[in-house]
């Protein structure tokens, strides 16, 4: 693929994601309010209505995605992105019309099992770019991730204390299809099948040959462990602002800390990008992690919502650099042919923490108060921080230095 061509892929999918994640975030961070607006009102069961929906689109995703990232091997990346951003303008529409929480949480079992919008972004970008700007461009991705849940909440926030949350589910819908346009139009794919005798090896044969790979096991590891970190405050972080705001605006309140935490992430996530291209994205995972876990504790013991404002956006910066470095990893660890089954084994860490996550949260928060998840918060940044450095020497020095038979041990000391 020419420069002028892959460039122009790269910045139709980061416009085409950044409006899918904009409208993921009109409505998820919302969602223990919107259960109380479904006609729950006390806030330790909402908070377990919460966590239930949180975790009902993981526990299916984190089935299908292996199946569709040897899928996307196999027939194409491109249509795997249309596929999944189809599939979340559908189910986000259907969650506006919901009029029980029972109704939202099967929804978003569907959507978990036929949606997947970043893992199949990101195994086209990584297809597409040159090895040496691979990292770089997968750090980009992520900024469409973190702009779009800064963006998100605050409009989301705004159109919900105006209009309700189901005309933020409608808007949602809306602007997928969006996303959904401007990637038929503009995204190509130069696609390569498979040879017939690997395309012929089923998912639990590719699964186990990546998973052979050194290394590879250990950046799924800390992929999950950073995603439980982050996915374990959500059930409760609208409620605990709800709670310092004494019910004053709480949506919009959320949608500005929200915003704030993504500003800081996306910023984060392009210069600790190319610091990482230049010094090793092993050498910056630790420093976040450790940077990650710092900035959590005080959070258990904020008064207001400006100081949460205050060290979220602290916890920003470090998350910024956190995903952007395991999704850079877990490209240099494979060739480029094997990336769409290894993103989308990536994506199964990342579902399994956000099924585990959210119902810990719930639970913790149920039970031992609200404030007690930011302590677990720190404590898996820090088990997260423990890990990489124990097993520092299989992270792959460069990204994209990755022999023919998967087995790269020229890339580790």
């Amino acid at each position: 693929m020419s420069s002028a061509a892959w460039k122009a892929n790269l910045i139709a999918l980061l416009v085409a994601q950044t409006c899918v994640m904009i409208a993921f975030s009109f409505v998820f961070p919302f969602i223990p309010l919107y259960v109380r607006a479904l006609g729950v009102t006390d806030n330790a069961t909402a908070a377990r209505w919460a966590g239930a929906i949180g975790a009902a689109a993981a526990v299916t995703m984190a089935i299908a995605q292996p199946i569709w990232g040897s899928l996307a091997d196999r027939y194409g990346r491109r249509v795997m992105v249309l596929r999944s951003i189809a599939a979340a303008s559908i189910t986000l529409t259907l969650m506006g019309l919901a009029r029980h929480p029972w109704q939202l949480l099967v929804l978003r079992f569907l959507q978990g099992a036929f949606t997947g919008t970043l893992a199949a972004s990101n195994a086209l970008v990584a297809t597409s770019v040159p090895r040496e700007r691979l990292g770089s461009s997968l750090g980009l991705m992520q900024v469409s991730l973190f702009c779009g849940t800064s963006v998100g909440p605050l409009i989301g926030g705004f159109i919900a204390d105006r209009m309700g949350y189901r005309a933020s589910c409608f808007a949602a819908g809306g602007l997928m299809l969006v996303s959904l346009v401007l990637v038929v139009a503009l995204v190509r794919e130069s696609f390569t099948p498979l040879p017939a005798t690997t395309s012929r090896r089923g998912v639990l044969a590719d699964s186990r040959q990546l998973l052979a790979v050194p290394g590879f096991l250990l950046v799924m590891g800390v992929t999950f462990l950073i995603q439980y970190g982050n996915a374990v405050a959500m059930p409760i972080l609208s409620l605990f602002i709800h709670e310092l705001a004494n019910g004053t605006k709480a949506a919009s309140a959320a949608g500005a800390i929200m915003a704030g935490t993504g500003v800081a992430s996306a910023v984060a996530a392009v210069l600790i990008g190319r610091l990482g291209d230049r010094v090793g994205h092993r050498r910056v995972l630790p420093a976040c992690l450790l940077g990650a876990a710092l900035v959590c504790l005080p959070q258990a013991f904020v008064r207001s919502t400006g100081e949460l404002f205050a060290w979220r956006l602290a916890l920003g910066v470090f998350l910024g650099g956190l995903l952007p470095s395991t999704n850079a990893l877990l490209a240099g660890l494979v060739p480029a042919e094997r990336r769409g089954s290894a993103f989308g084994l990536g994506a199964t860490a990342l579902s399994l923490a956000n099924v585990i996550g959210p119902l810990s949260g719930a639970f913790l928060g149920g039970t031992l108060g609200m404030r007690s998840v930011f302590f677990a918060t720190a404590a898996l940044f820090i088990v997260g921080l423990v890990f990489v450095l124990s097993r520092f020497r299989y992270l792959p020095r460069r990204v994209g230095d990755v022999p023919p038979n998967l087995m790269p041990a020229d890339t580790v000391e």
